[in-house]
């Protein structure tokens, strides 16, 4: 193949990688990582002369300064003059003291990025040029590190909500060959040789030796982040399948509620992979040691201990539920409920209501994440959990459905009693008491309290047995309302 065919055979492999990735669906502007060097160079010539960007995507480079060198301040001014040449408008900064670790140059050059993304104003991606060669170097120190699946996944074609990789397929080679074929200017950087950096000692040291010894080894580490990306993201699917039906709701939206008998029934690997990605849920990453002290909290706890978790977060035992909670500075915002929902804090008398009559009917509300529907009349009706059964005779309607509010007294054999309390004494967790339904006298006693209060047979005052057709049945439904926008 000749040398500008050869060109055009990457030029259009490249584009169907985008195309068929949907690299850039959506964005109105595309935000090229530069540093300078060959692979940054060739993907900021690539997205702006082969008319692989959408037309209306503006094209934008970032150039980020981690002052390593004396003289990097040149790669930035030799930056800002191709993207003058090359009609591309360029963003640049510097560090504020030379770096001194890839993990901090790493992280002052991802927060860089992301402010200028945000500072467009309109849908961006960031697109770095990490090759295959980046890919094999990385799942190569993974492995040294001892890194699970989603380690081992290495450079994701993807990260975040922002960050995309074009060129993760291609090799470096071809991508040298295609920049020389092509005229793309780029600059070595020096640092890129000083073997004080992890990176380059496994670039120029270890991968050779290892590709020696082993004849294509780096083609395989990196088809391997290929194949642990994919029994990762299997993974997390089939742990966030299992979460979901040991979760207990409604509850505060912080905090995550597991039923705890049935986490501490779970075998032990599955109980450790389990809590990882629960607790990842909170903002708490656990290693093996917290793994396990946290599968010892789940087993052994008595209801009311806590146990610390990295990062902040923290696990509680409450009657029978394991409750992850985040930091405080990681829980997200209260959203102003709307008009259909008065804040939680309402007096009784603004929380939504069903008013149960002397004729049959129905009704239903929502109310802090509950859904509930209400039925009531002379007939048993199937599809309700709680049924409560009441002497016309005895009844001064309407009565009243509602969420319980604190103070609410419910009518007991031997008297009245709390209803917080009685809510505790049936060890129902705090997580799951809120927006619980009660039947009451408007504005007086609870008289029932569905799934915890049983309602004794009903009897006329001078305690015969009540004529079926005095009977009164009242039905109530409560279960978690679907997220806003859902059907149900």
């Amino acid at each position: 193949m000749t040398g500008p065919a050869r060109a055009d055979a990457f030029e259009d492999r490249f584009r169907r990688h985008v195309r068929d990735a949907e690299m850039f669906a959506g964005a109105a502007a595309v935000i090229v990582a530069v540093s300078g060097g060959l692979d940054s160079m060739t993907l900021l010539h690539l997205l702006r002369f082969c008319g692989i960007l959408p037309r209306s995507a503006e094209l934008h480079a970032a150039h980020f300064d981690h002052r390593i060198r004396a003289d990097s301040g040149e790669d930035a001014s030799w930056v800002v003059a191709v993207c003058e040449d090359w009609d591309v408008k360029a963003h640049s900064a510097r560090a504020p003291a030379p770096v001194r670790t890839e993990a901090e140059g790493r992280e002052l050059r991802y927060r860089f990025f992301e402010e200028a993304r945000l500072a467009l104003g309109v849908p961006a991606a960031v697109a770095t040029a990490h090759t295959a060669d980046d890919q094999a170097e990385t799942v190569l120190f993974r492995i040294a590190r001892g890194s699970g699946p989603a380690g081992l996944a290495g450079v994701l074609p993807r990260r975040g909500l922002g960050i995309v990789r074009p060129l993760l397929p291609f090799w470096r080679s071809e991508i040298r060959d295609f920049a020389q074929r092509r005229g793309v200017p780029f600059r070595e950087d020096p640092s890129n040789r000083d073997l004080r950096w992890t990176r380059n000692r496994l670039r120029r040291s270890v991968l050779p030796l290892l590709e020696k010894a082993v004849p294509g080894a780096t083609a395989a580490l990196a088809s391997h982040a290929d194949a642990s990306l994919l029994q990762s993201r299997a993974l997390d699917e089939l742990l966030d399948e299992r979460i979901a039906g040991l979760a207990t709701s409604p509850g505060d939206s912080a905090e995550l509620c597991l039923d705890r008998d049935a986490l501490a029934a779970l075998s032990e690997p599955v109980l450790a992979l389990v809590l990882r990605r629960a607790a990842a849920r909170v903002g708490a990453v656990l290693g093996r040691r917290a793994t396990a002290a946290l599968a010892r909290f789940v087993r052994r706890a008595q209801s009311g201990r806590r146990l610390a978790l990295p990062g902040g977060a923290r696990a509680e035992h409450r009657l029978g539920r394991i409750v992850l909670r985040p930091p405080s500075a990681l829980r997200p915002p209260v959203a102003a409920p709307p008009p259909s929902q008065p804040a939680l804090r309402a007096s009784p008398a603004a929380r939504p209501r069903v008013l149960v009559a002397s004729k049959p009917g129905q009704g239903a509300y929502t109310w802090a994440g509950r859904r509930v529907a209400v039925a009531w009349g002379p007939a048993r009706l199937g599809g309700f959990p709680h049924v409560a059964r009441f002497c016309t005779t005895d009844l001064s309607f309407p009565l009243v459905v509602r969420p319980w509010a604190p103070g609410d007294r419910v009518a007991m054999p031997y008297g009245k009693k709390k209803v917080k309390k009685l809510l505790l004494e049936a060890r129902i967790p705090k997580c799951d008491r809120l927006g619980l339904p009660v039947l009451a006298l408007p504005g007086g006693p609870v008289l029932w309290v569905p799934g915890v209060t049983a309602v004794r047979p009903a009897r006329n005052v001078q305690g015969r047995k009540t004529a079926p057709s005095s009977l009164w049945h009242v039905h109530v439904r409560s279960s978690v309302a679907p997220p806003p926008g859902t059907s149900s």
